[in-house]
C-alpha cells in the first residue's frame, strides 16, 4: 500500500485541512499555524489525505506532534513513513533530540526508537510549548536522539 502513497511537505495553504484532519482524528490543532511548514502530508494517488505529522522546532530540540493516519489506512506503514519524513526534516535542521507526547501510542513509538522519559528531563524550550501545558498534562513523554 505504501507504493501508492506520496509524502510531501505541507504548505501554508494546507492549514485549514490539517486542522480539520487533526480534529477528525481526535488530536489538538492549537499551534499548528506556527509550524505548518514543518508538517508533512501523505496523499494517495487520487490526492486524498492519508495522514499527517508535524514538528515544532526549539533550537536543537524538536517536538514531534500531530501524527495522524486516516482510520482506513492504519496498520499499513503510513505512520512510520510520516514519522521518518519528519525525523529527516529534523536532522536537516540540525535538531539533536526529538520529543513527543502521547496518550495511547507509547508502544507504537517505542517500536520507532523512542524511549519514555520524565517531564523533568525535557529541554526547557520544549517544555514551554503549548503541547506541554494543560492540554497534554497527563500524556507520556518520549524522546529520540537524532545523532
Amino acid at each position: 500500500m505504501l507504493a501508492n502513497i506520496h509524502v510531501r511537505p505541507a504548505v501554508k495553504n494546507d492549514l485549514a485541512e490539517i486542522s480539520s484532519f487533526l480534529e477528525a482524528n481526535g488530536l489538538p490543532a492549537s499551534g499548528v499555524e506556527k509550524c505548518v511548514e514543518s508538517f508533512v502530508v501523505a496523499e494517495n494517488k487520487t490526492g486524498s489525505w492519508v495522514g499527517i505529522a508535524g514538528l515544532e522546532v526549539y533550537g536543537r530540540s524538536g517536538l514531534l506532534r500531530s501524527v495522524a493516519v486516516d482510520k482506513r489506512f492504519r496498520g499499513m506503514g503510513q505512520g512510520r513513513a510520516l514519522v521518518d519524513a519528519v525525523l529527516r526534516n529534523a536532522k536537516s535542521k540540525n535538531i539533536e533530540m526529538v520529543y513527543l507526547l502521547t496518550d495511547d501510542a507509547e508502544q507504537y513509538f517505542t517500536g520507532l526508537g523512542f524511549e519514555v522519559v520524565d517531564r523533568e528531563d525535557v529541554d526547557e524550550a520544549v517544555k514551554a510549548s503549548v503541547e506541554f501545558g494543560d492540554m497534554c498534562a497527563s500524556a507520556v513523554v518520549m524522546r529520540k536522539p537524532l545523532k
